[in-house]
């Protein structure tokens, strides 16, 4: 993939995607870009191109006898030492590292690795965790053999592109290249990663990759009044999660700056940062499993397959960082889920603590992981939860017109819970859809009788039914 001469039009679409797992820009060329050839052989290879600022801009390089010896060199007093190109392609210098046959490498004594858009150093231990027994191809990355082009979405390609920012035409005379710049295709073959992000039928190629969405009456769990079960791509997958939760946590009102703020009772960081750690880190090679949360009273647990990977441990997760989905986590990343550099865990303990909730807790369970979020005391109380009679039947009917709703007026819902004074303009920035359709779409709610309007157009707010 990285020996073979890059057309000026490839190189233009990877970057406007931005960096990424496998493209770092540099605005000028310095020999510290010996850091980052060290971190892309240690993990998928990639490309570093000079004469790019960090946010896409060009200001151009240009590649000497001199700087193209320096770099070489560079490469060759790694340990063990890098083979690499270095080419002028356009306004650029495009220096193409290919992953490395004997990790892990290091230079000056100094080990790397790449986490989405980051170069990262390592300890001597955590290079050892890390890099012990790691398979040299991820499950994500392998080529799935039973899936074409023909067999993928483009509606999500784009949905996907819109909400990364990534601001290309999608078409279907161009998705071989998207996907190939996306690291999702390689040689013609489309990767696990890529069929869980665009498949068009997703039970066509994997049976256990699911979310099973619970909710409970009770501290053990066993009477559960909500249930969903979703078995779509992997983003489809994280906006449901996302929407169940925001049904099931109240929303706490505070004043910041003499402004009233509505905030879930669980930081919304905390549990999204969850919610797409179990995805990153999920095992896909387990059947028969999927991805549970479970909403108790007291808590929320976001449970997931697959054990801890090799070298972290309960006690020192969060320090150190070792993804079983690289090319999963990258994509993650590009939609700013996730923090960059694996940073997930550290941000989950910070978000509890400045809410003044209790710690979360961590439970390797023998080939399952489990994150547990502790609810603020009193919020999630049986008598809350339950309600009474005619509450729980009122409940059962929202549930019934919920689940016939689309995914655009599920999100639309969503942010209006979250926000009553919210414009249709607004809604349409945020789900990237035109204002029109999101006005259509709250015509729809207020036919489903989920949603009224109090007051003017203008001065107005929406009201949850």
């Amino acid at each position: 993939m990285y020996k073979q001469a890059m057309h000026i039009d490839d190189l233009k679409l990877l970057i406007k995607e931005g960096e990424s797992l496998t493209v770092e820009f540099k605005e000028k060329y310095s020999t510290k870009i010996v850091q980052d050839i060290v971190a892309f052989a240690n993990v998928k290879g990639g490309k570093i191109i000079l004469g790019v600022t960090d946010g896409g801009a060009t200001k151009g390089e240009r590649l000497t006898n001199a700087m193209k010896a320096e770099i070489f060199s560079l490469a060759r007093n790694c340990d063990p030492k890098i083979k690499v190109t270095a080419k002028q392609t356009g306004d650029y210098v495009v220096v193409d590292v290919p992953e490395g046959e004997d990790k892990p490498y290091s230079c000056s004594g100094a080990y790397y690795k790449r986490y989405d858009a980051v170069t990262q150093k390592l300890s001597q231990k955590e290079t050892r965790a890390i890099f012990e027994d790691h398979p040299k191809v991820d499950y994500d990355e392998k080529p799935n053999r039973e899936a074409t082009i023909k067999d993928l979405a483009l509606a999500k390609v784009k949905k996907f592109c819109k909400e990364a920012g990534i601001e290309i035409p999608v078409t279907t005379e161009r998705l071989p290249n998207i996907l190939r710049s996306l690291n999702l295709m390689n040689k013609g073959s489309i990767s696990n990663a890529g069929v869980l992000f665009f498949a068009n039928r997703m039970d066509d190629f994997f049976l256990h990759s699911q979310f099973m969405l619970l909710a409970f009456k009770d501290y053990e769990g066993v009477d559960i009044f909500d249930r969903r079960e979703v078995r779509s791509d992997l983003l489809t997958q994280f906006k449901e999660s996302e929407f169940f939760l925001e049904r099931h946590l109240s929303l706490q009102a505070k004043i910041e700056s003499m402004k009233r703020i509505n905030e879930y009772e669980i930081p919304k960081a905390a549990w999204r940062e969850a919610i797409a750690n179990a995805i990153i880190h999920r095992d896909y090679r387990m059947s028969g499993t999927s991805i549970q949360i479970r909403v108790f009273p007291n808590r929320i647990e976001v449970i997931s397959p697959g054990s801890l990977p090799e070298g972290v441990t309960i006690k020192n997760i969060g320090s150190m960082s070792s993804r079983r989905n690289e090319i999963i986590a990258d994509m993650f990343a590009r939609l700013d889920v996730i923090e960059k550099a694996g940073t997930g865990i550290i941000r989950i303990r910070k978000a509890m603590k400045a809410a003044g909730l209790k710690p979360p807790a961590f439970e390797n369970m023998g080939k399952f992981f489990k994150i547990i979020l502790y609810r603020p005391k009193g919020v999630g109380d049986v008598e809350n939860v339950v309600g009474s009679v005619v509450d729980n039947v009122v409940d059962n009917v929202v549930d019934n017109v919920v689940d016939k709703m689309t995914e655009n007026q599920r999100e639309i819902y969503a942010l209006i819970k979250a926000n009553p004074k919210i414009s249709a303009r607004e809604i349409a920035s945020k789900i990237k859809i035109a204002t029109r359709n999101v006005q259509r779409n709250i015509e729809a709610l207020k036919t489903l009788g989920l949603i009224k309007r109090i007051g003017t157009a203008k001065g107005g707010s929406w009201e949850i039914l």
